[in-house]
């Protein structure tokens, strides 16, 4: 059971990086001139750019999922 509730946990944090990327893209394709930020669950607060963008897609490029 443990091994799944992982491959499910693993699944919905590569979902919410595909959805953080997915949001970034198309905010600053309707606004490319307006800084954005992000609060993590400890309530700071960071400048969002692309250096975070490369990050996050690095992190995903590293999930094992399977290629369909």
């Amino acid at each position: 059971m443990t091994d799944e509730y992982d491959e499910i946990e693993e699944q919905c944090a590569l979902d919410d990086d595909y959805e953080v990327v997915n949001h970034y893209y198309r905010a600053k394709s309707l606004h490319p001139n307006i800084p954005f930020y992000l609060q993590d669950e400890n309530g700071e607060t960071f400048v969002f750019g692309w250096d975070l963008i490369y990050q996050y897609i690095k992190k995903m490029s590293e999930y094992n999922y399977p290629d369909w």
